[in-house]
């Protein structure tokens, strides 16, 4: 993990599964070619403390934040990107790593 390394975290709820399942497959080449990569997802999820429950939770990891928003801004996303939002409502958040 280099300084620049961002984690993009998301909270989705489904609302179309084949839509999803197509989402999930389609969009992966384009992340691939601006360098994110999946780090796990999960619909196993326990609430420990606090009312947050995600229905599942996704983790990407991406060499910088510019890398990141090249991606979703870009060409190759953005199809993938109207499909989404007919596949799902999601929560998306940029986690920067803290300075010391």
């Amino acid at each position: 993990m280099s300084e620049n390394t961002v984690y993009v975290l998301l909270d989705v709820t489904i609302k179309d599964r084949d839509k999803f399942m197509q989402y999930v497959e389609g969009h992966k080449p384009s992340m691939q070619q601006y360098g994110g990569k999946l780090l796990f997802r999960s619909n196993a999820m326990e609430a420990i403390e606090g009312m947050w429950s995600p229905k599942l939770f996704v983790a990407h990891e991406w060499p910088s934040e510019e890398a990141f928003k090249n991606w979703y801004n870009s060409k190759e996303y953005a199809p993938w990107r109207e499909l989404r939002k007919e596949a799902m409502d999601m929560n998306m958040v940029l986690a920067r790593k803290m300075s010391a």
